[in-house]
């Protein structure tokens, strides 16, 4: 049985019994802190309740929404995606399905893994802005609010993928096609998105970074017109901070 959880500024979905349910408080909690986070750092109002269905798993979740490959969450930020309208099931069950809803975040929620927090929902958020074609840009900003990677912050992983001699250039992979994206370890691409958008933003402020990521194509192009200077320059800087170890 699915039952709701509603609040200022979501409607939370879950299995009755369920772990989501027993931690609901606390999930809509960090939520809304989350919300209000992302609203003031953009800038923006978001002008509906954000719907948020609770899976039991990583792999229900993708069997039905992410062409069987387990996913841990997804963001359904329009009213014209494919995947509107298509029968899913938050734990496989007839009992528990449901259609899927225009505006929705879908996650995971279990022992093991809790997707909770603001990646997705800056998604959703950001949506009413812009949805850049670089997903760069999108997956860096909803790193740089969720602000850590596995436990640490973004910035401590490019230390360490730099070390390696495995880090990108982040100018090498703002203007890529999705499909080049997305062949680069997430592991890498994400947390080093999220670094670039948190030096950016620290730099050059929120202003020229939304004047960027409203953009529909020629982000580097935008960039270096924003910062006067050249996108090599921004790379330099970026090795140059994460090689200093934050104090904390």
């Amino acid at each position: 049985m699915i039952i709701q959880y509603e609040t200022e500024h979501y409607v939370f979905n879950f299995i009755k019994g369920s772990l989501a349910e027993k931690d609901i408080w606390d999930i809509a909690c960090t939520q809304e802190m989350c919300f209000n986070k992302i609203c003031r750092i953009l800038k923006t109002v978001y002008p509906r309740k954000i719907s948020y269905w609770f899976y039991s798993s990583p792999e229900v979740l993708g069997k039905y929404l992410c062409d069987d490959n387990p996913c841990n969450g997804l963001s359904i930020t329009d009213d014209v995606c494919d995947d509107i309208g298509t029968k899913v099931s938050l734990d496989g069950s007839e009992e528990n399905s449901f259609v899927v809803p225009p505006y929705s975040i879908h996650a995971v929620y279990e022992e093991k893994i809790k997707c909770i927090g603001a990646h997705e929902d800056t998604h959703m958020i950001a949506a009413e802005i812009n949805e850049p074609s670089s997903d760069f840009l999108c997956e860096g900003l909803a790193m740089f609010m969720e602000g850590k990677w596995w436990g640490k912050p973004n910035k401590y992983w490019v230390e360490q993928f730099a070390k390696d001699n495995i880090c990108p250039k982040p100018s090498e992979l703002i203007d890529i096609p999705a499909d080049e994206f997305w062949n680069i370890e997430t592991r890498i691409s994400y947390p080093l998105a999220g670094a670039w958008v948190e030096l950016f933003i620290a730099e050059y402020g929120i202003d020229k970074f939304l004047n960027v990521y409203s953009q529909r194509s020629e982000y580097v192009k935008t960039i270096e017109k924003e910062i006067e200077n050249s996108i090599e320059r921004i790379d330099e800087r970026f090795f140059d901070w994460v090689s200093v170890p934050d104090l904390t």
